[in-house]
């Protein structure tokens, strides 16, 4: 019989990609949430901030940086069957085309498309 800590090893390297994302996701969340209720908790000493270029931010382990930082913030999206980044983003001319027009059928042949009852698809270009 294998012992809880091999058990556990074992569970840890069979985990999947939503599993993993969605506990990366928490841990950052846990960090943002320590910042906003005691924003000192995660920086660093002093002594170890006088060493660093730019006040009281860390060097990081590439110093001096390639390029020079410029991101403020970070907005980390976990959406549960949300529409990917190739769908949202991705320009469609063909849709800018067929805006406000029936949807033609080949775009959903064979595919099962969820509408409202009695209502006909409509192509939406972008705005």
């Amino acid at each position: 019989m294998k012992s809880t800590n091999a058990i556990g090893q074992l569970a840890a390297l069979q985990q999947s990609r939503r599993i993993f994302l969605g506990r990366a996701s928490k841990g950052l969340g846990a960090l943002a949430l320590a910042s906003l209720l005691q924003p000192t908790l995660l920086r660093a000493s002093g002594q170890a901030a006088s060493k660093g270029s730019s006040g009281d931010r860390w060097t990081g382990v590439v110093n001096p940086l390639h390029f020079p930082a410029r991101a403020k913030r970070v907005i980390w999206l976990t959406m549960a069957g949300g529409p990917s980044h190739l769908e949202t983003f991705d320009p469609k001319p063909q849709l800018g085309k067929l805006h406000g027009e029936p949807m033609p059928e080949s775009f959903t042949k064979g595919k099962q498309v969820a509408q409202l009852q009695g209502q006909k698809l409509v192509c939406f270009g972008p705005q």
